[in-house]
């Protein structure tokens, strides 16, 4: 393994470019159990060691190691294969299983991936655990990506990641069984009893409503909120789950149990194949329901999720992104690779080919795509509708806890009120 070089003054590291050496150095990151601290210029010094003949250059028999997931992982070989044709640095793509819990093993260890490709979920946990390295990147490279994609990565004012993608659920509509998909969700009593007649043996919509990330975009077009937002980070005194607001957006979950609507108990497996089935005229899930549906012949489309009081419904949007392991000796090689390979039109299309990426968070990726795909200008609007998920380690108890009041409210063991409240008491104590 390459090792940086240090002369007392800090680390610096060769980064290479059509085969010539320049040096980039930062001598300071923040360190999120200290004080944050600024960059510095490279001295005449150390620019001076940039002119140092490649061969002595610490990057000649540098690799990139690189973690994501399988689908993907095959779509952008070619472009690590480029890479490595006009560098000559090797890049290896790993696909291991559990890579959340595989990378802080491995990254607490001075291990691991140089870059590791997961949602931004992470990027609280990550980089509060030490984890990961903040990115700095140009205004014009900053600009060439949506603002709802840098967000997500923001935290303690320092972005902690490249991002690739954003996607959030939809309501997903089968255009053979309704012409005209619900904008409240009250409507759906009315679409019940005119799909009882017309196709009765057609149900007008599932989804797995007891978890707590389906069927939160109903809960915060009525008005809940996970937690308040303070600046670029989150008040965790000030939790909205169980509001009057999110109260009433449960309570019209129960409305539709109880008017027959929805069954007592679903899963999400159900939903799935009762849609590819043809049997089920709508529901609630994202891009990762489109290949089923598309392989069973099934023309659907998308629309935004039915709110509460003519409100649109606002889900999660979700964010992929491209993490920097703190302990690389290889940043400089690693943001080449992203900046310039990866997260290009050519890069990200070809990681889409493979397994779609939802909306690009290349803009000039998402125009060129979005012109001749009607699904992909539908999933756009509902990410724009949507709020980008909170992107810290609380998130996980949220999940938790308010799955379960989801659960013992829907299945009538306690009120929304006494379920919320239970939940959000859960939250506070940790």
């Amino acid at each position: 393994m390459d090792i940086p070089y240090n002369f007392g003054l800090g680390f610096f590291r060769v980064r290479v470019e059509n085969r010539n050496a320049f040096m980039k150095t930062t001598l300071a990151i923040p360190d999120f159990r200290g004080s944050f601290s600024s960059k510095k210029k490279l001295s005449p010094i150390l620019l001076a060691l940039a002119l140092l003949p490649m061969h002595l250059s610490a990057w000649t028999n540098g690799e990139l190691l690189i973690w994501m997931d399988n689908d993907r992982a095959k779509g952008l070989a070619p472009v690590a294969q480029k890479f490595q044709d006009d560098f000559g640095i090797k890049i290896t793509i790993d696909t291991p299983e559990k890579i959340t819990d595989a990378f802080p093993m491995a990254a607490q260890a001075g291990k691991g991936p140089d870059v590791v490709v997961w949602a931004h979920d992470k990027v609280g946990e990550w980089a509060d655990a030490g984890l990961i390295r903040p990115i700095e990147v140009s205004d014009d490279f900053s600009r060439k990506f949506f603002p709802k994609a840098w967000q997500a990565v923001l935290h303690r004012g320092w972005s902690w990641g490249y991002p690739i993608g954003l996607e959030t659920v939809t309501l997903i509509y089968n255009k053979n069984l309704i012409d005209s998909p619900p904008t409240d969700l009250a409507q759906l009593v009315s679409i019940k009893q005119e799909m009882t007649t017309r196709n009765p043996g057609v149900i007008p919509i599932l989804w797995d409503y007891k978890s707590a990330y389906y069927s939160w975009g109903i809960l915060a077009s009525a008005g809940a909120y996970v937690f308040s937002e303070a600046g670029t980070s989150y008040d965790l005194r000030n939790i909205g789950i169980a509001n009057p607001r999110a109260i009433e957006g449960l309570s019209e979950i129960i409305a539709l149990i109880k008017a027959g609507v929805l069954p007592k108990s679903v899963s999400y497996g159900v939903t799935e194949e009762l849609m590819g089935q043809g049997k089920l005229a709508m529901t609630i899930s994202g891009p990762w329901a489109w290949p089923n549906l598309v392989k069973s012949g099934i023309d659907f489309a998308l629309a935004p999720i039915p709110g509460v009081n003519g409100n649109v419904g606002r889900p999660f949007v979700g964010v992929s992104v491209a993490y920097l392991n703190r302990s690389s000796p290889n940043q400089d090689l690693a943001e080449e690779f992203l900046e310039n390979y990866f997260l290009t039109e050519q890069g990200l299309r070809a990681a889409d080919s493979a397994k779609p990426i939802g909306v690009p968070a290349l803009i000039s990726l998402y125009e060129t795509m979005s012109k001749d795909s009607a699904l992909l200008r539908e999933l756009k609007a509902g990410v724009d509708q949507g709020q980008i998920m909170p992107n810290i380690p609380q998130m996980g108890c949220f999940f938790s806890a308010f799955g379960t009041a989801l659960q013992i409210a829907t299945e009538g063991h306690a009120s929304p009120e006494a379920a919320s409240r239970e939940a959000e008491a859960i939250m506070r104590e940790r």
